[in-house]
């Protein structure tokens, strides 16, 4: 028995090299997507400094910081993007008795990794925990689910999320979900954090 690290985990440092290097992005062009793959997609991915790695239905990127971004879009398409989503941590169980040391490692690494997008982005528009009596039932347009399937679910399991109003940034939600069945123990569980970027950032009061 014990716990798995996530397969492609970033350190806190890597976070906030990457987060720095999105600072200037061109986002309309980037929810514009880009073309299918050919010259036109490298020239695309270049204006970013971006690497197209992988055409399978969703693009994958490597950025010039090393990191990699998933542009997801719906309907099997490129285009328009919906988020763009980039993994930093996870665990899993390796037997259903392991899963509370999942849940441990979560809320360990939650408030490392926290503070080092705090330290680009600034102070969230919103943090907390699962049970948390505030917590959003949606993010603007982008639903988080019922408050009975968050309290039954631990899911999210953490979540923070930042707004850029007026400067035509993104919506940033930094979050930690939990696999089907962790919070129960019906299952050999795991924890998957991960940073999204949408681009239609949240009206004041939305929270």
């Amino acid at each position: 028995m014990g716990l798995t690290s996530g397969p492609k985990d970033r350190t806190p440092q890597e976070l906030v090299t990457e987060l720095r290097g999105l600072t200037d992005v061109d986002w309309p062009t980037v929810w514009a997507g880009p073309p299918y793959p050919g010259e036109g997609l490298d020239m695309w991915c270049a204006q970013f400094g971006w690497t197209p790695l992988s055409f399978e239905r969703v693009l994958q990127v490597r950025t010039d910081t090393g990191g990699e971004l998933d542009l997801n879009a719906s309907g099997g398409s490129w285009a328009p993007v919906d988020n763009l989503s980039h993994w930093i941590w996870g665990a899993g169980a390796e037997a259903v008795e392991d899963n509370p040391a999942v849940l441990e490692a979560a809320a360990k690494a939650w408030p490392v990794y926290l503070t080092a997008a705090c330290s680009v982005l600034g102070e969230p528009a919103w943090e907390g925990t699962w049970e948390a009596d505030d917590f959003p039932e949606s993010l603007g347009t982008h639903p988080l689910g019922s408050r009975e399937f968050r309290l039954t679910r631990k899911n999210p399991y953490r979540l923070a999320c930042w707004t850029q109003r007026g400067s035509g940034g993104p919506l940033t939600v930094m979050a930690i979900a939990l696999a089907s069945g962790t919070a129960q123990g019906r299952y050999a569980g795991a924890a998957n954090m991960a940073v999204k970027f949408y681009p239609r950032p949240l009206e004041t009061g939305e929270l």
